[in-house]
């Protein structure tokens, strides 16, 4: 067995190939509409090529006849891949449902069956003959009736396919240059075999012995590799601008010269509650009937924009009309109709409500805010202020406008928070606080705490920042009479009394040595000895009062331990629980809670009548709580608290205010002959940082 060899080959196997590579390349593009059916229709036509390849090649005429029966397999499946393909190509993928596929399938499967089985194969083709005329041999053989139903059927479903095309490029011309190409490309893709095809079948191809249909499928592979890499064919797909219309929520209506309805999508037909049927070529007063207030505003010519208010069964909704003319393309560009495009906006009227509501509950709190508020540009410069700011720094609103807020800070803390306003503004942190001094107009020094926010828009973009400052000069004025006490304590603890026990040591030791021999004179120094040792006591109990040196040298636990021991040596019958330990707080902590005990303790003695107490310390997380309770008469907290004049719980409101200026909460609860419970709760915040919002005390009864 020879086979034969003839130049004619190579183009066919070259079809082959190309149109291999090609399925390859869109194998992985699979995901797109219309690539695993143009997938499968290269495939189809590399077959169909490569069969005719071998045909050509083929040795004796057995051999050629069976790879001219190869040939039918691509020749009958790729008419209808084809149409398959440009269906989904040009967006018209539901009308191959199953039953459509199935209809498909009955021409091409026939057609197989007929080829393939031996009785009926005459029905394509028959007096089949070794051609041996020429320069090459080539198969032989007259077409039968099925063979012209074959092509009668291909050639259709070519052409309503190329139609379709055509339509495509139509509806492209004004788009993308893109999608034009891709289109084109296409269509040259399917006439080249097409028209080798006709010229083969109807015997007017240049070379009588060659089918020209493979052949030029060469240049149909071309086209298609072109469009995939130039054109990025099934990569960037072409949505027709009328499947975007109709898609369209916003309502879209196109009127003549006359106003009669030319066209709308389905969204104008759910708003006209009639189909395009119904509306089509009514006049548009007709049409939408129920909605006068679209036709006062439809009657405008001109390029206009409008909102109106439509009533339906929803209730009242908002929308937005746009009125385009249309002109129609000639010398003159007459107007030939008017495009009419409706959009509900009604969510977009609410939100805007709710944002103006929002807006104006701002402005108010802005205004009506008890502490100083200010909005800051990005440039530092002050864009608005509120009266409690104004009020705090002793400037008229007009005076602070227009300028920034360095001009009033402190010189020495105009820098103190640049970094942190950085990062603000960089994103990194959302919000900072920071303890800064300002000067008012009079020259005055104001301490303040500065809460510094940075305003965003939607994209995240900064665009100004909130400033609050609120004023904590009482704050500092404790701290620094606290500071002051502990100074006090300390000079009176290493010189009065030191200087009163050291006077008392000597009177004892004059005693003991020089003793009088007279009774006065003995009653005299008896006396001056007792003096002595009360200025000793008297000094230590001021000094206990104004800041315990028990409480530095070994902390708030150890300090109260050590002043419930001094009142059970005085009789008291007390108890102490702790279970802070060691454990140091920051300083005001301790003072503010060991004032507190001191103090409740004092008012039990003085004012219930009774030596009966019980006294806890207990750490809970980040909270430190103190519970002080007697079993004295009891009194009504409401009722003292709130009545001036009460000399005697004076005491309760200085630990309610000592108390609230570390950001704690003080308790009270007592009945008359119940007895009194004093609960004080801080929380545990890092050594020397103080609260700048007060809490609430309550009153129990």
């Amino acid at each position: 067995m020879h086979w034969q060899f003839t130049p004619y080959v190579l183009p066919v196997i070259a079809s082959a190939l190309i149109s291999a590579a090609v399925a390859g390349f869109l194998w992985r593009r699979r995901p797109a509409p219309g690539a695993t059916s143009f997938c499968l229709l290269m495939l189809v036509v590399a077959q169909w090529s490569l069969s005719y390849a071998l045909e050509l090649v083929s040795p004796n005429l057995s051999v050629a006849q069976f790879w001219d029966n190869m040939e039918w397999v691509g020749a009958a499946l790729a008419p209808t891949l084809w149409l398959v393909f440009v269906l989904q190509y040009t967006g018209r993928a539901g009308w191959l449902t199953r039953r459509t596929l199935a209809l498909l399938a009955v021409e091409p499967l026939v057609t197989l069956l007929v080829v393939w089985i031996t009785p009926l194969h005459s029905l394509v083709e028959y007096n089949i003959r070794w051609n041996t005329s020429g320069s090459f041999t080539t198969l032989a053989e007259t077409s039968g009736v099925w063979y012209w139903i074959d092509i009668v059927y291909s050639y259709l479903l070519l052409l309503l396919g190329a139609i379709l095309i055509c339509m495509l490029i139509q509806a492209l011309m004004r788009s993308a240059h893109l999608y034009v190409g891709q289109a084109g490309a296409l269509l040259l893709a399917v006439l080249a075999p097409w028209l080798g095809n006709a010229l083969t079948s109807f015997g007017l191809s240049p070379f009588p012995k060659l089918d020209l249909t493979p052949v030029a499928f060469t240049i149909s592979g071309l086209a298609v590799a072109w469009s995939l890499f130039r054109f990025r064919l099934l990569d960037l797909l072409p949505v027709a601008r009328e499947a975007v219309i109709e898609s369209m929520h916003d309502a879209v209506i196109v009127l003549d010269e006359r106003d009669r309805v030319v066209d709308l999508n389905p969204a104008a037909q759910r708003l006209a509650h009639r189909s395009a049927s119904e509306a089509v070529g009514r006049p548009c007063s007709q049409v939408f009937a129920a909605w006068p207030a679209l036709l006062d505003h439809a009657r405008d010519r001109s390029d206009a924009y409008a909102e109106i208010v439509l009533e339906d069964a929803a209730g009242l909704r908002t929308f937005g009309l746009r009125i385009s003319p249309l002109a129609r393309r000639n010398a003159h560009l007459a107007v030939a109709g008017r495009l009419l495009v409706v959009t509900d906006i009604t969510a977009h009227k609410q939100a805007e409500r709710v944002l103006r509501a929002s807006e104006e509950r701002f402005r108010n709190v802005f205004a009506a805010a008890p502490i100083g508020m200010a909005i800051v540009g990005l440039d530092g410069w002050l864009l608005q202020v509120n009266k409690a700011f104004c009020e705090m720094v002793g400037y008229d609103e007009h005076e602070l406008t227009g300028r920034t807020l360095a001009l009033i800070t402190h010189p020495e803390d105009v820098g103190k928070d640049a970094l942190l306003a950085a990062q603000m503004l960089k994103g990194a942190i959302s919000s900072y606080k920071v303890e800064k001094r300002y000067l008012r107009k009079t020259h005055e020094t104001l301490w303040a705490d500065l809460t510094a926010t940075m305003l965003r828009n939607p994209d995240g973009q900064a665009i100004y920042s909130l400033v609050m400052l609120e004023n904590i000069i009482e704050r500092k004025r404790a701290k620094l009479l606290e500071e002051e006490r502990h100074h006090v304590a300390y000079e009176l603890h290493d010189g009065l009394a030191q200087v009163a026990a050291s006077a008392h040591q000597h009177l004892q030791a004059f005693a003991s040595h020089y003793r009088p021999h007279s009774p006065q004179a003995r009653a005299e120094l008896e006396r001056a000895l007792e003096l002595a040792q009360r200025a000793v006591r008297e000094a230590r109990r001021l000094i206990a009062g104004l800041r315990p040196t028990a409480l530095d040298d070994f902390g708030l636990a150890t300090a109260l331990r050590l002043h419930v021991e001094a009142l059970r040596s005085e009789g008291w019958t007390i108890s102490y629980e702790e279970t802070l330990g060691p454990e140091r707080l920051p300083p005001t902590l301790e003072t503010t809670l060991y004032g507190v005990a001191q103090e409740a303790l004092t008012n039990a003695r003085k004012h219930a009548s009774t030596t009966q107490a019980r006294l806890g310390l207990v750490r809970q997380e980040a909270m430190i709580r103190l519970e002080v309770e007697d079993a004295g008469c009891g009194f009504e907290p409401g009722a003292v608290l709130h009545e001036v004049g009460l000399g005697e719980h004076v005491g309760l409101r200085e630990m309610q205010e000592r108390v609230a200026l570390v950001g704690g909460q003080l308790q009270i609860s007592s009945h008359p002959g119940a007895g009194t419970l004093i609960v004080a709760e801080v929380p545990l915040l890092p050594v020397g940082e103080l609260p700048s919002v007060e809490r609430s005390v309550s009153h129990e009864s």
